[in-house]
């Protein structure tokens, strides 16, 4: 497992305070915790990379492995509901939980007491390889690797892409920030043969090695739901649309990611 030290990162202070929180309420209740979304998109590209995100997020997204619906219920009981059934508010911030674990069905889906449904596949591949990240609390917190977090975008967009594209436009930020930083001295160190394959282009060759480290993430017979979203034209052509910046470049982003993801097939 990966480990990252930010604790002299001043900026990640007061989401570090929020995290506290939530991290004793879920360890009172036997529960782990593993940052996702735009939080932890924020914590491992500033903090790694050293770049800022394509946008800014006022929220916080945390997934809870848990063992019942149990847990969840004591979890949520000792957390200020902020009008739904899985937001609540935690020092003036909103924060999402997500619930994964023996509690979703075999179509890798939850359904909350009020029947909200949500789709949680790809939580438990992220949370086997989370990578560490020493906040500046001291704590040490669970956050979804960028592969990872390049997958549960890419679906968190296949769900909500009607009604919002910023998943779309994370999941770009997220295959860009390998291209910076410590992620570009290693594609010529390690991945010079990515570099060659995608004509020398950085970024090409960054989306590319995303790909392929996603791919391992998750269980080969599970690599068709992947490709079937990428290799659909409506749906790929909303995607690159979605992403935002030239459509040239986001389509090409797309299919070198797309490249890096089936050479495990």
């Amino acid at each position: 497992m990966k480990f990252f030290d930010a604790s002299q990162n001043a900026e990640l202070e007061p989401v570090a305070l929020i995290l506290g929180d939530v991290m004793r309420e879920a360890e009172r209740v036997g529960a782990d915790i593993m940052v996702v979304g735009a939080a932890a998109r924020d914590i491992l590209i500033r903090q790694v990379v050293g770049i800022p995100p394509s946008r800014a997020t006022a929220d916080v997204d945390v997934a809870i492995a848990v063992s019942s619906w149990a847990e969840v219920a004591k979890l949520s009981e000792a957390l200020e509901p902020a009008g739904s059934v899985h937001r609540f508010r935690v020092r003036g911030t909103d924060v999402d939980i997500i619930p994964f674990g023996e509690i979703e069905t075999e179509g890798r889906t939850i359904t909350w007491p009020n029947d909200h449904m949500m789709d949680v596949f790809g939580f438990r591949e992220a949370f086997a390889h989370a990578v560490t990240v020493r906040m500046p609390s001291g704590a040490d917190v669970a956050v979804a690797s960028l592969p990872a977090q390049s997958l549960l975008k890419l679906f968190a967009w296949r769900d909500r892409r009607d009604q919002d594209r910023r998943d779309a436009i994370d999941f770009r930020s997220i295959l860009d920030s390998y291209q910076h930083g410590p992620y570009f001295d290693e594609l010529y160190e390690t991945y010079g043969d990515l570099v060659e394959i995608n004509e020398y282009v950085p970024g090409h060759a960054a989306a590319h090695r995303m790909g392929m480290e996603a791919s391992r993430l998750i269980a080969l017979p599970d690599h068709r739901i992947v490709l079937d979203l990428l290799d659909d034209k409506e749906t790929g052509d909303r995607l690159v649309e979605d992403m935002g910046g030239l459509r040239a470049e986001s389509s090409d982003l797309v299919s070198a990611y797309r490249r890096g993801f089936a050479s495990a097939n």
